[in-house]
C-alpha cells in the first residue's frame, strides 16, 4: 500500500484522532507500576498498519496537537515524574509519542537519542514550516532538544554505495565491533519549559 492510496472518510479520521486523544489523557498507572514506564504512540488506523503510512499534513497537525494535550494531562497527573517527554518525529510523524518513566527507566529513555547540538557534523534544522503557524506557536511553549532519528544497520549487509547515499555515522564502542547508524529524520524531545527558563 502506498501513501497515495485514497483514504475515504476524513470526518471519521478526525473522530478517531479525538477518541485516541481522549482515551490516553490519563497514564496507564497499572502498566507504570509494573514496568516503571508508560508511553502512548499515535496509533490510529490506517496510518500504522504493517505498511506504515504518513497522514496528510492537516491531519498530522491534529495528531500533534493531540500528543501535546496528552503530554500536558500527564504532566498534571505526574508533576514529579523523573522522565516525562514528548518525542516529535519528522518526516515519520507516526514515530511520535509521549513517554513517562520512573527512576529505574529514566536513564534508558534519557539516552535514547543523540542530540544534534552534541555532534560536530550535524546541523540543527528546526521544526519544518509545514507544521503551520498555529502549531509552531504552540510548540514554542515547550523546551526542545533536536535529536537524530536513526536506525542501526550492519555495514556488511548493505553495499557501500547504498550507505554513501544516506547520512550515516559509524561508532566503535570500546572493545566492540563498529556500529553504523543511518539517519532517517529528526526527533525533537520536548518538555514543559521550566519556570524562569529560557
Amino acid at each position: 500500500m502506498t501513501n497515495r492510496k485514497k483514504v475515504r472518510g476524513w470526518k471519521t479520521q478526525i473522530r478517531r484522532v479525538e477518541r485516541w486523544r481522549e482515551r490516553h489523557l490519563t497514564p496507564d498507572w497499572t502498566h507504570f507500576g509494573r514496568f516503571d514506564f508508560d508511553y502512548v504512540k499515535i496509533q490510529i488506523d490506517p496510518w500504522n498498519r504493517l505498511v506504515r503510512r504518513q497522514p496528510p499534513l492537516w491531519l498530522g497537525r491534529q495528531m500533534i496537537h493531540g500528543l501535546l494535550n496528552i503530554y500536558d494531562a500527564w504532566a498534571e497527573a505526574a508533576p514529579d515524574a523523573p522522565y516525562l517527554r514528548i518525542w516529535l518525529a519528522w518526516p515519520f510523524l507516526m514515530d511520535s509519542q509521549v513517554v513517562m518513566a520512573g527512576e529505574s527507566q529514566a536513564g534508558r529513555y534519557g539516552g535514547m537519542f543523540r542530540s544534534v547540538s552534541e555532534l560536530g557534523w550535524a546541523s540543527t534544522r528546526g521544526f519544518p514550516p509545514q507544521f503551520g503557524a498555529l502549531l509552531l506557536e504552540r510548540l514554542r511553549a515547550y523546551q526542545w532538544q533536536e535529536c537524530l532519528n536513526e536506525y542501526e544497520v550492519d555495514a556488511e549487509d548493505v553495499s557501500p554505495r547504498w550507505l554513501a547515499k544516506r547520512p550515516h555515522s559509524t561508532l566503535i564502542p570500546e572493545g566492540g565491533r563498529p556500529v553504523t547508524w543511518v539517519e532517517q529524520g529528526r526527533i525533537w524531545v520536548g518538555q514543559r519549559r521550566l519556570t524562569g527558563g529560557v
